[in-house]
């Protein structure tokens, strides 16, 4: 065997458009519609000037709802640039891609390899002196759901790299998504290198000597849950050694939430609130919100939700005026923020504001110090998340989905649960605290 070097990347969704809770015109409407596309031709981009061997696609190039002539040809287009580099693609459908409803609007490249629906199949990898590198095995989604779990049928050839296309939730139990495990992968010792998708977040599983195991996440995100820099995987499988694998930040619109501390404001009004918001932004943007895109590529934007937090006596006139308030706000920021490049879209202002309390005198009784270890403990305890589920309703889940924002349901992972147990434990303090003074 020797050294190969190849790109993985997954989830990319050609076509969809990214959630940002609200209309849009102008330049700013070509930077969001084109994000997806942009960070794909970064994708190619970085192929290219690393000189891979080649690009694998763990599923979900498309978005089934959203398939298009546009989208079609975008790709062809990449992979031409990339077959004249002498760079081929191989690629497995997904969910949100199912083989069974994959329209070729144009006729693809040569490089590209799409493999089957009707049975796992391994494709042979030779570099351009003819010379055989990698064996690649893989199988596309028939329909959105699969449950065969035919990447236990995946060949071994011996003296190459063996490589494993996988579109999973990596969960035994979920017929969905290819049942699977990380054991199960792990004990499939012939493959090297397993090239998983469906997860949107970056992931290495394992890694060892001439083994690795990765989600690589989506080169874009596409809403809130998907928050931070996405990007592709730029692996190097040196022989005897662990591979070398190396995450390239890529998306051209990055996702944050940003808290907006309101203790300081001493009898304020909502100029104050606005101030340390443009102040806060302003701060962020001087350094880029803290993050480097690989090759110094250009952050375009940034979606926000501005999250309201602290104490103190302006709690009062928001919650009296909320919507009024945060509508306000709303409409004020975008006007100031969308100026600035790269911009600032104002998704959503949230208030998690409490009224002004005694610190010290919680810090000394015990019933405040009892609610803060009960607090702890409900948040590390799973019958607890199954019982709160019960109490919330049916337009709660403790199923993540890991691809897209579902309007229909709330999903009770762990940044929603510890909002909800904080807004908890602040209702009972101040509950508490008023019937003290009224006593």
């Amino acid at each position: 065997m020797r050294k190969i070097k190849f790109i993985h990347t997954a989830d990319l969704h050609l076509g969809s458009r990214l959630s940002v809770g609200g209309k849009y015109s102008g330049y700013i409407a070509e930077i969001l519609d084109n994000a997806i596309y942009s960070a794909f031709e970064r994708v190619c981009d970085q192929a290219i000037s690393n000189d891979v061997d080649f690009i694998l696609i763990s599923g979900d190039l498309y978005d089934q709802d959203s398939r298009s002539v546009k989208a079609n040809q975008f790709f062809n287009t990449q992979c031409e640039r990339l077959l004249k580099s002498g760079i081929s693609v191989y690629l497995i459908a997904g969910n949100h891609d199912p083989l069974s409803s994959y329209r070729t609007l144009l006729d693809p490249p040569e490089n590209i390899h799409i493999f089957s629906q009707e049975e796992a199949e391994t494709k042979k990898v030779y570099d351009k002196d003819g010379e055989m590198i990698a064996a690649v095995s893989g199988f596309s989604y028939k329909n959105r759901a699969e449950s065969r779990k035919l990447h236990l049928e995946y060949e071994y050839i011996p003296g190459v790299w063996n490589i494993g296309l996988l579109h999973t939730q990596l969960e035994l139990s979920n017929n969905n998504y290819v049942p699977a495990s990380l054991t199960e992968l792990m004990d499939m010792e012939n493959i090297n290198y397993w090239a998983l998708g469906h997860i949107h977040k970056y992931s290495l599983l394992h890694k060892a000597r001439n083994r690795a195991i990765l989600f690589p996440g989506t080169p874009q995100g596409r809403n809130m849950n998907e928050e931070g820099a996405c990007g592709a995987v730029l692996v190097e499988m040196i022989p005897e050694s662990e591979p070398e694998i190396s995450f390239l930040k890529l998306s051209p619109v990055i996702y944050h939430r940003i808290e907006i501390p309101i203790d300081s404001i001493i009898n304020g009004n909502v100029s104050d609130i606005q101030n340390i918001i443009i102040n806060i932004s302003n701060e962020l943007l001087a350094r880029n919100f803290n993050i480097s895109l690989h090759n110094n590529y250009p952050i375009d934007g940034f979606i926000v939700d501005w999250v309201l937090s602290g104490r103190g006596e302006i709690s009062r006139l928001i919650k009296k005026e909320k919507e009024e308030i945060v509508s306000y706000l709303h409409d004020y920021l975008q006007k100031e923020l969308l100026k600035n490049k790269p911009f600032i879209w104002t998704r959503k202002i949230i208030d998690r504001t409490g009224f002004p309390i005694d610190e010290q005198l919680i810090q000394n009784n015990p019933i405040f110090n009892n609610l803060e270890k009960i607090c702890f403990l409900l948040k590390e305890n799973p019958q607890f998340r199954k019982e709160l589920l019960e109490e919330l309703g049916l337009i709660w889940t403790d199923e993540i989905n890991h691809e897209e924002e579902d309007y229909t349901r709330f999903e009770l992972n762990d940044y929603n649960l510890q909002v909800i147990l904080e807004q908890a434990r602040q209702v009972i303090i101040e509950e508490l605290l008023s019937r003290r003074e009224s006593s």
